[in-house]
């Protein structure tokens, strides 16, 4: 902390933000830092607050994005045992939504940039194996859920490609397979999200939606015993259907499927006959 710029710390509570482009590249180079205060309060405070408030210039936005693509801090070490990495990935798929999110208000990314970080946001949860919520020391590392953020801000963008709705949906599904503990940090409705926006923008049809939930649970049911990962898995999916049941209105289909569902849950754990 002592040999972070002290000058990015007092702009988190500046009234009215600008940056220097040096400040933007102090900023991007400290994306996954290990100190929570640094990344989560300051870093990731300042880039929220920039695109929130249009702080940023275009060029700088330009700079942001270009950052993302070529460094590829999304999947930075994504395939090595349980490390520290997963700060500079997790962190970077928040920052990659809050570019999409902007660029959704004021198209300002190339069609080709667009492309990526579709693909980017269709791929990271699927390769995104660290289930870790809150680390000791470190803070939230929660690649689930900013992985289920990325996907949200991607899915609902104006651009996102329809065909391309299966992906996301089997995305999510994967997260729920291979989940070998329960969630302890409110996983299921960041993983919700996703498809109640999609679902708001017509990016994802009643009929999808309602098909993906039945083929779902059929697979987490399929090989189902009373061991610790089946048995969360299925704790999981519970809560998830719970939740995307209350976060999504007018909805009385998907409603009913998740009653059913439900009830079956309840049925073979004995809790109703």
């Amino acid at each position: 902390m002592a040999d972070f710029p002290i000058n990015l710390q007092q702009l988190v509570d500046a009234p009215n933000l600008g940056f220097t482009d040096d400040q933007v590249q102090l900023l991007l180079a400290h994306v996954g830092d290990l100190d929570p205060v640094i990344r989560d309060d300051t870093v990731f405070t300042l880039f929220t607050r920039g695109f929130d408030e249009d702080a940023f210039t275009h060029d700088q936005r330009q700079s942001i994005a270009k950052h993302l693509l070529i460094k590829r801090g999304l999947f930075t070490a994504i395939n090595q045992p349980t490390n520290d990495a997963v700060f500079q990935r997790t962190f970077t798929a928040l920052l990659t939504a809050a570019v999409l999110n902007s660029d959704a208000q004021d198209a300002w990314l190339t069609t080709t940039e667009q492309t990526q970080f579709f693909s980017d946001a269709l791929t990271y949860l699927v390769r995104e194996h660290d289930q870790r919520g809150w680390v000791p020391d470190k803070g939230w590392a929660h690649g689930i859920a900013h992985g289920g953020d990325l996907l949200r801000y991607a899915w609902q963008h104006p651009q996102f490609p329809l065909d391309q709705t299966p992906t996301a949906l089997a995305a999510i599904a994967t997260v729920f397979a291979r989940q070998t503990t329960s969630f302890q940090f409110d996983e299921e409705p960041r993983l919700a999200m996703p498809l109640i926006r999609a679902r708001q923008v017509d990016h994802l049809t009643t009929a999808q939606l309602n098909d993906w939930l039945i083929t779902t649970d059929q697979r987490l049911w399929g090989n189902f015993s009373f061991d610790c990962a089946p048995v969360a898995r299925l704790h999981n999916w519970l809560i998830f259907l719970h939740h995307l049941y209350f976060l999504l209105p007018g909805e009385p289909t998907i409603h009913q499927t998740i009653t059913t569902l439900s009830q079956h849950y309840y049925q073979v754990n004995g809790y109703v006959n």
